[in-house]
Order: structure tokens, then sequence, then C-alpha cells
């Protein structure tokens, strides 16, 4: 998705629901394609032959309603990984959101639409989607890396086993074929070997010492010697594995452990075929010996991948869905679902970076895992959710581990901030019930917890944000602090209530928080920046806003935080806001901000004087600034002292 531009397919059998839903993205994101289908067979087909990265979709649809779409694109491997968003009728459709989840939704988007929502859809469908294909190419790059390995192994033992069927036949062309024996034997790791019942003893070629890590055939030349080399569990197998082929006279294969002089187990694949004399005499056996390791190896990854969430090594989705079919059973019941979730994950990768988050969610994965039993199943279900899976385990007992859980992640720390996690749980005591509803319910239980646990982890890590970026720039603090006091003080001479004068000071404290997200090289730099440097600082609005907008106590200054470099004549930054239309809170701290940043030192020049700064806010008042509010900081400064 990098690398191509962004679709989205919008599937609705109502023209204006479609018109509205593209011209919303296309507002948005100027440079996606958005494509429109006006049915729901119409969409899957489209799907199909566009590979979309996102589906909008409608529910009620004539023909193909949108779940029979959504099972339909799920059950191909090619459509399954592209992230479907259902438009529901209004956020309280309850029934319908839960069998959008069923069929395999990801998302949901209310009517009437709303563009941050839009957005919001559209920016995480985006990171599933990318996700997906990530995990789609490594797969292939996996199952290629292995087809061609094999591939490999088995040419090479195709011809080492033509030689050997041409050595059963003829002893004299074995000879002449040995050199091309011994490299097709290095190649493919596998050796070849003759018993001899009359002496007892056994020859190798050159490649079966090197399996076994030894330097000389007189190492192995018995029997007994051979056995040695066997890892103790496995020698009553081979015994037997070997009494079988010399009484039945037949030839076999079977796998054992190898423990090699050097100390390192390895994997063995060995065959053995009876060798008869010219009267039918049965006088000894040949065959190969094969070092398996590596394909032993690579099969094990291919499993553990296909089971196990890449990030905490926990079981993914996958394993979940299909071991929660198997313990829902009788003998299994109560049987409890513990749902977990991260409190603050998405303000900690805007605010700190994903590889913080990735911590976040492996510190989360690590308690889970120690506070658990060893039997209970835990799984990452995606993003910041876990499920745990404990049988045999009723309410009362289940609450005990959740308890435990909850415990240990407070003793955690992620930079300064506590590890949050919200719990729920639901238990099943009776095959009746519904797995899937007890599920629901479990995850119902876990958003009530989640709302007043997130809220309290957000502020707080509001609060550690704000001391993050003060310990990144000294000069930061001093003028947030000095911002603050300004914006007070115009609020105070404008008679706005003190709840405004409470917010105004408090936003005028805040509004550079976006900055936590830029480099600290560049908010210290000694020099003016450069063009691309100024592209990045001016990036800091937009992700205060982000942050600030999830935070319920916050969110009303988020616009504020958002336009504080908007200018009054329409030419300021992210959005071209003009006059009016910026928020008093947006005007009163852009200039407060620009009076602190013209009257402060910097490396590369002096700041102005008072009366210099008062005499260029009057000059930018009604081009910059609003009139009224520069004409009052110019009041302020005059009868208060600020430095």
């Amino acid at each position: 998705m990098d690398t191509r531009q962004l679709k989205i397919l919008v599937i609705d059998d109502n023209r204006d629901n479609v018109i509205v839903l593209k011209a919303l993205i296309q507002d948005a994101f100027p440079e996606v394609r958005v494509l429109a289908a006006f049915g729901g067979k119409a969409g899957f087909d489209m799907a199909a032959s566009e590979d979309p990265d996102v589906i909008f979709m409608d529910i009620i649809m004539p023909e193909m309603d949108g779940f029979d779409v959504c099972r339909q694109l799920k059950a191909r491997p090619d459509l399954a990984d592209i992230p479907v968003v259902f438009v529901t009728a209004s956020r309280g459709d309850k029934e319908h959101r839960i069998l959008a989840l069923e069929c395999g939704g990801e998302g949901f988007l209310s009517k009437p639409f709303d563009e941050q929502e839009l957005i919001s859809q559209i920016r995480a469908m985006e990171k599933i989607r990318r996700a997906n294909l990530r995990k789609r190419n490594e797969k292939k790059r996996l199952d290629n890396r292995v087809r061609k390995q094999n591939a490999a192994l088995k040419a090479a033992h195709a011809r080492t086993l033509k030689l050997l069927k041409s050595l059963e036949k003829e002893n004299e062309a074995r000879k002449k074929s040995e050199k091309a024996l011994v490299e097709a034997q290095k190649l493919a790791r596998l050796g070849s070997y003759e018993y001899h019942l009359k002496s007892g003893e056994i020859g190798y070629s050159e490649e079966v010492l090197n399996i076994f890590g030894i330097h000389s055939e007189e190492q192995i030349r018995t029997k007994e010697q051979l056995i040695r080399l066997v890892h103790p569990d496995d020698i009553p197998s081979v015994l037997e594995s070997i009494k079988k082929v010399m009484l039945e006279k037949s030839a076999a294969d079977f796998v054992f452990r190898i423990i090699r002089q050097d100390g390192e187990e390895s994997v063995a694949n060995l065959r053995m075929i009876p060798q008869f004399d010219e009267n039918k005499n049965h006088v000894g056996v040949f065959g190969t010996i094969q070092d398996i390791t590596r394909i032993r190896k690579t099969e094990e990854e291919i499993r553990y991948l296909s089971y196990h969430d890449y990030l905490t090594g926990l079981f993914n989705r996958r394993f979940y869905e299909e071991v929660l079919v198997k313990l829902d059973i009788d003998e299994n019941y109560p049987l409890t679902l513990v749902m977990a979730d991260v409190n603050g994950l998405k303000m900690i990768n805007d605010s700190f970076g994903h590889a913080v988050g990735d911590e976040l969610l492996q510190k989360a994965s690590n308690v889970i895992k120690s506070g658990c039993r060893d039997k209970d199943v835990i799984a990452r279900l995606g993003g910041d959710e876990f499920v745990i899976i404990l049988t045999k385990t009723d309410a009362e007992t289940a609450a005990l581990v959740i308890k435990r859980l909850e415990t240990l992640a407070s003793r955690e720390k992620i930079g300064g901030l506590k590890l949050s996690i919200a719990f729920g749980s639901k238990t099943k005591t009776r095959k009746e019930e519904n797995i899937q509803q007890v599920l629901k319910n479990a995850e119902d239980d876990m958003y009530r917890h989640k709302l007043y646990e997130s809220a309290s982890m957000r502020s707080k890590t509001i609060e550690l944000i704000m001391n993050t970026l003060y310990e990144k720039s000294n000069r930061e603090m001093m003028h947030s602090n000095r911002v603050g006091l300004i914006c007070e003080k115009i609020g105070m001479r404008m008679k706005l209530d003190q709840d405004e004068i409470n917010q105004i000071r408090t936003a005028g404290l805040i509004h550079d928080i976006g900055k936590m997200g830029i480099d600290e090289k560049i908010l210290n730099k000694p020099g003016a920046l450069n063009a691309e440097e100024w592209k990045e600082i001016k990036r800091h609005p937009e992700i205060g806003y982000r942050i600030l907008s999830s935070v319920n106590e916050f969110s009303e200054m988020a616009n504020c935080i958002l336009e504080h470099h908007e200018r009054w004549d329409g030419n300021g930054y992210p959005k071209g806001l003009k006059g009016e239309e910026i928020s008093l809170q947006g005007r009163i701290v852009a200039v407060a901000d620009s009076f602190d940043a013209m009257t402060s030192d910097r490396t590369y020049r002096k700041g102005l004087i008072h009366e210099a700064a008062i005499a260029e806010i009057k000059r930018c008042a009604g081009t910059h600034f609003d009139p009224l509010v520069a004409k009052i900081l110019v009041e302020v400064v005059r009868l208060e002292k600020f430095r």
C-alpha cells in the first residue's frame, strides 16, 4: 500500500448515499481513488477485479445484502484481508453491529456521516489493510522459501535414490558414480551406508560422518557404536524399527534424534533396504541417512507463524477461533472468557510513536502470561485486544485471576506511565448457551470497565506527554508557561467567565503538545530551520489535535490547538480558516504565542523588546491576528510584566 494509490470501494444501492460518501472521502483524501458499486453483487464483483484497500458497505440491499457480500469476501483468501466498514443506520443499531462482527466486518460508520469519524475509520482500516498485506507477503515469502528448499532437497534426494537403486542392481555402477553421489549427498545433507550381516560391520559415505559430527568410520563401525549417538529417549523405537526390518526383510523409513559429538542435537531420517545375494539370501541392509533438522525447523516456524501473533508471541485470532470450538464442551464447563483491552494505546502511538506502543503491547502480554495459569489459553485478537479462555473456571475464580492481573499491571510502567488494562468476563455453564454471545457479554463487561479506566489513563498520559516535551526542550516549558499566563490575562481583560479563563490558560499551557511528535533535534536546533524542518514543525497542530480529541476533558480545546496557527486573513495552517471561522480560543492563543516567540531569545537572534513586539502585533492586526484580540494583548502587555 505504500507504493500504490489507495483505493476505496463504496457499495450502496442508494446512489445519493454513494455520492455523499464519495464526496466526503475525496474531500478528506484527495489522492484516494474512490470506486462505486450500486448493489451487493456488483460490489463483490468489483472487489474481486479491483482489489480495493477498504470497503464501505451498506447493509440492506436487494439481491445480495451487505452481510452476504462480507461473508463471501472473507471466504476468499485473495479478498479476506480487505477491511470492511459497515454503514449502519445509527450508533444504536446493536443487532446489525453484532451480525456485522460475526460475518467478519472490521468497522462501522453511522449515518448521517460524520467527517471525523469517516477519516478515523479510513486511517484505521488502512493500518489494518497494511498489516494484513505484510502478513500475507511474509507468509508468501516463507512458503516460497520452504518450497525452494524442499524442491532442492527433494531433487538432490531423488538423484541420490536413483543412484542407490542402481547400486542394488550393480555394484560396479555405484563405484563409477561415487563422485556424483558424494556431491549430491553434501547438497541434500544425505549420506549412504551398508551393513553386512556376516561381519557385523557398517560402512558409510563421508556425509554420514558429517551428519554425526565424527571424523572416522571407526567411531561408528558397529551397531552398538551407532546407537550410542542416538538420543536416549529414541533408542527403544530405533531398536524396534531395526528389528522389524530384519525380520520382515522389507524397506522402511524412520526418524530419530542424534546427539552429535559436539553436543548439538539434530534430527535424522534413516532409510533401510534389505540386501540379497544372487541366491536371494539376506546378506545385509543398505540405505541412506539424511539430516532433516533444517526441514523440521522450517516446518515448525511456519506452523508457529500460522498460530502466533508476531509481536507478542501469544496465540493469534486464527488459533483462538479454532481452539474455542474444541474447548466448548461439557467437560470444560464452567468455561470463562476474559476480554482484555490495553488503555491509551492510540494516544501512546500518536504521542510517542508505534515503537513505544509495541512495547506497551508486549508488556501487557507479559503481564497476562505471568498472571495466568499454564492451562489457560491466551490470544491477541488484534490491536489492543486480548482474550483468555479459562476452562473449568467459575466466575468467582475468574474474578480472582482478573484481580491478580490488575495488580501485576499496576506495577508496570512504560516511560513513567503506568500500564492500564481493562478486563471483562463472562462464564458459560450450560451447553445451550451460545459461546459467541458469551464472548460478546464479556466484551460488553470489559467496555464498562474501560469507560472509567481509559479516561483516567488518558488524563495521566496528557500530563506525561507535556513532561516529556519539557524534558526534550527546557525552552518549550518556559514558552508554554508564559503563553498560558498571557492567555489568562487576555481572558480576564475580555471579561470571560472563570471557566473560560481557566480553559484558555490551559490551552496556552498545552498549545504545543503536538511537538511531542517532532524530532528533538529539530526542536533544539541552534540555527534557523530549513524548508523541510519547517514542514515537519507545521505538523504539530494536527498531532496535538489527535492527542487531545480522544480525551473528554480536553476535547473542547482540541480545536483551539488545531487552529492556533491559523490567520485572520485565511493564510494560516493547517486548514486555512479565516476570521471568525477560527475559534476565539484559537485566536487568543495565536497572538499570545506570537508575542512570546517574538520577545524570546534564540541562538540565532535576540528577542525583540516589548515595544518593538507591540508594534509588530499592531502591524499584523487584521491580517495575521484578530484586531480586537491584538488590541487587548497590547493593553495587557503594557499593564503586566511577564518577564
